[in-house]
């Protein structure tokens, strides 16, 4: 487990380094047409293939929008992958998706595991 988390924090530390890493407030758009969503992609520079990470359910608008685009593609924070992250170009995260991944990166980083006790130095005491 340790392994496919480090993983995930080296790849997000990387899109973020190379200023692929975008956040945005929330997925609310005001129309389901998919051009409204292209443009908007390319407006902003977000390159070619875009992985749009939610927490929770997705609007109805952004679903019906992402439908026909197939460089666009929606998964929710519980089933990020490193594999997705390296296949996209650019990462969309919302600020609940970033609460999310935070308090799970951080969970792991400083959880007590079993498999590995602790064990007390040697002492004649």
């Amino acid at each position: 487990m340790k392994v496919r988390v480090m993983g995930l924090k080296v790849a997000l530390s990387s899109k973020l380094a190379q200023d692929y890493l975008q956040v945005v407030d929330s997925l609310d758009v005001p129309t389901p047409d998919p051009q409204f969503l292209s443009d908007l992609i390319k407006q902003r520079h977000w390159g070619q293939s875009v992985l749009i990470v939610h927490n929770g359910e997705f609007p109805e608008n952004i679903l019906r929008a992402t439908e026909e685009l197939k460089t666009v593609n929606l998964i929710p924070a519980i089933g990020l992958n490193v594999h997705s992250l390296l296949k996209h170009e650019t990462l969309i995260l919302t600020l609940e998706t970033i609460q999310f991944l935070e308090e799970k990166l951080l969970w792991h980083d400083t959880r007590y595991s079993p498999l590995y006790p602790f064990k007390l130095p040697y002492s004649d005491l």
